[in-house]
């Protein structure tokens, strides 16, 4: 078992989404808590209540997108950071990529996606092994 690292929170509307990338964090075995949210605001909520290693995020969603999330992440007095988030989206458009590259993204992984996947994009975040 790995030293744990820290908190990762899911954020996704899709709620076999949401299982997978749990199911592959587990499997990761370095994160202390898994933490969920089904939206953009739940979501808003729990990031400014916490810290988190890394932010697995999905852009389109209901009530508030992860373009606003990301949005949110840039202002000086918050605490997670921009640098820490995964784009987790199926539909990745120009426009919408180069919103959320703007606000200093720089890592996507595209719906369909296996494990292998999952780890090459998350490892080095993580700076894991």
């Amino acid at each position: 078992m790995s030293d744990t690292i820290g908190d990762v929170i899911i954020i996704d509307d899709d709620s076999g989404i949401l299982e997978v990338l749990e199911v592959y964090c587990q499997n990761l075995k370095c994160f202390r808590n898994i933490v969920k949210a089904k939206d953009g605001v739940e979501a808003s909520k729990k990031l400014r209540n916490q810290e988190f290693a890394l932010i697995l995020l999905d852009i389109n969603m209901p009530r508030k997108s992860g373009v606003d999330i990301t949005e949110e992440l840039k202002r000086p007095d918050h605490h997670n950071k921009v640098e820490n988030i995964i784009v987790v989206s199926g539909e990745l458009n120009s426009e919408i990529m180069a919103a959320v590259i703007q606000k200093g993204v720089k890592n996507f992984l595209v719906k369909p996606f296996n494990e292998t996947q999952f780890q090459e994009k998350v490892k080095p975040i993580l700076k894991l092994s």
